[in-house]
C-alpha cells in the first residue's frame, strides 16, 4: 500500500521511531507498518530495522566525519527505497563495519545485515513511503535531519523510574560513557540519570521541531489505544483504519516496576523531573503519565 499525503499523490515524508530501549517502540512500529510505511525486510522480533543497527549503533558514529555519516545514511535510504545498487565505495564502507564484533553483535551477524542491505538496495521497488524503527535513532536524530530534513521522528516514552528497573539497559551500556561522562557499571541510579538526560534533550528538540517530532507516551497508548493511535495517525498524515487489528493487541499498562523499591536511591531533582512529565512516582501507584505539550503538537489541534 502506497502511503501518500492527504489530498495529494506525493509520497509522504519518511518516518523514524526511537526511544530509550524497552519503551514500547515495537507496537508503534507495527502500527506504522500497518499504515503503509515500509521499514525494511531485515527485522528482529522487536521489529527493529537491523540495517540501522549495523550503520549507526556504534560509538564511532558520534565523532565520524560528514562523509562517513552521509555514506551510512545513503546506504540506509537505498536499502529502504531499493533500485540503486551499491558502488565499490559503498560496499567497502559496509564491509568495514563488519570487520570487528560489537557488544551483542558478532562479525557474522553484522555481515548478514550488510548482505541483506546490499541485496535490498539492488532490488527494484515501486515508490512507497519508507522509514525505520530502531530505539537508538534518538542519539543521532539531529544529524539525521541534516540529511533528511522532512524526516518525521516519533519518540516513544515510558515512565522513567520504571525504566530504571528494566532489564534492558543496552543503551546505557553503549552510550552512557558519552552521555554521563564516566564508565560506571549499569545501575538503576545510572539508568534514571541517562533517561532524564535523554528526555530533557528530546524536550528541547520537540520545542524546536514540533512538526517533525512526536512525543508518544507508551502508557497513554496502552490505556487509550484508539485515541492515541488517532493522534499518531494525524501526525503521520496516515489512515489508521488498516492498523485497527494491531490496536486489538494493545493491553493496559502493566503494574509499575518500581513498586516496592526504595526510591531514596535516586536524586530528588530527577524524581521531580519524572513527576513533571505527569508520571506518578510512588511505589505501588499506577503509571498515569501524560506529556502536557502533546495537545499543542497534535496536528488536528493546530
Amino acid at each position: 500500500m502506497k502511503s501518500t499525503l492527504a489530498g495529494t499523490g506525493d509520497i509522504a515524508p519518511p518516518v523514524a521511531i526511537g526511544g530509550v530501549g524497552g519503551s514500547g517502540t515495537r507496537i508503534v512500529a507495527e502500527l506504522a507498518r500497518a499504515m503503509g510505511i515500509h521499514t525494511g525486510t531485515d527485522l528482529n522480533a522487536a521489529s527493529d530495522t537491523l540495517w540501522f543497527t549495523l550503520l549507526f549503533k556504534r560509538r564511532e558514529i558520534l565523532s565520524c566525519t560528514d562523509e562517513e555519516f552521509t555514506m551510512s545514511f545513503d546506504a540506509l535510504r537505498a536499502g529502504l527505497c531499493g533500485g540503486r545498487p551499491f558502488g565499490p565505495g559503498e560496499r567497502s564502507h559496509l564491509h568495514g563495519l563488519c570487520r570487528s564484533e560489537r557488544p551483542g553483535h558478532s562479525v557474522e551477524w553484522l555481515s548478514h545485515r550488510a548482505a541483506s542491505l546490499e541485496a535490498a538496495a539492488a532490488e527494484p521497488m515501486p515508490p512507497r513511503r519508507w522509514g525505520w524503527k530502531e530505539p537508538n535513532t534518538h542519539v543521532v536524530i539531529e544529524r539525521l535531519w541534516q540529511y533528511q530534513p522532512d524526516l518525521r521522528y516519533i519518540h516513544v516514552v515510558r515512565h522513567g523510574v520504571d525504566m530504571a528497573f528494566s532489564a534492558n539497559q543496552n543503551q546505557l551500556i553503549l552510550w552512557g560513557p558519552s552521555v554521563l561522562g564516566n564508565s560506571e557499571a549499569p545501575s538503576p541510579v545510572r539508568s534514571l540519570a541517562y533517561w532524564c538526560h535523554t528526555h530533557r534533550r528530546i524536550q528541547r528538540l520537540l520545542a524546536a521541531n514540533p512538526r517533525r517530532m512526536y512525543w508518544l507516551d507508551y502508557d497513554a497508548l496502552c490505556r487509550e489505544p484508539v485515541r492515541e493511535a488517532l493522534r499518531l495517525a494525524a501526525f503521520l498524515e496516515c489512515d489508521l483504519e488498516p492498523a485497527r487489528p494491531v490496536l486489538d493487541t494493545v493491553r493496559p499498562p502493566a503494574p509499575p516496576r518500581h513498586a516496592g523499591e526504595d526510591l531514596r536511591i535516586f536524586p530528588p531533582d530527577e524524581l521531580a523531573y519524572v513527576r513533571s512529565l505527569g508520571y506518578v512516582v510512588d511505589a505501588g501507584a499506577p503509571s498515569e503519565g501524560t506529556y502536557p505539550p502533546r495537545q499543542a503538537q497534535d496536528p488536528t489541534a493546530t
